[in-house]
């Protein structure tokens, strides 16, 4: 993890590392790792933050997870407060 789930917003877009296994060929496997974009779409207190990825399916943002921030959409306090 390249960063906190606790600093996660609604809004905020991320990037999820996935690892997944491939055929290499002659009974051989290879993991692959990739990066896929995610958007928050809920934080809850006591939840794990919700993202979505861009195949559109929901996942959890875990502790485990490596993943790294893209977009932070975190406003001021003070701008809203005005």
């Amino acid at each position: 993890m390249l960063s906190n789930i606790d600093t996660l917003e609604l809004g905020d877009i991320v990037e999820i590392k996935y690892r997944t296994w491939r055929n290499i060929g002659a009974g051989g496997e290879d993991v692959v790792e990739k990066w896929i974009n995610a958007r928050v779409v809920a934080c809850e207190a006591g939840a794990w933050p919700l993202v979505r990825l861009t195949d559109g399916q929901v996942t959890e943002v875990r502790p485990f997870m490596t993943w790294r921030p893209i977009h932070l959409a975190r406003r001021s306090r003070n701008a809203i407060a005005a």
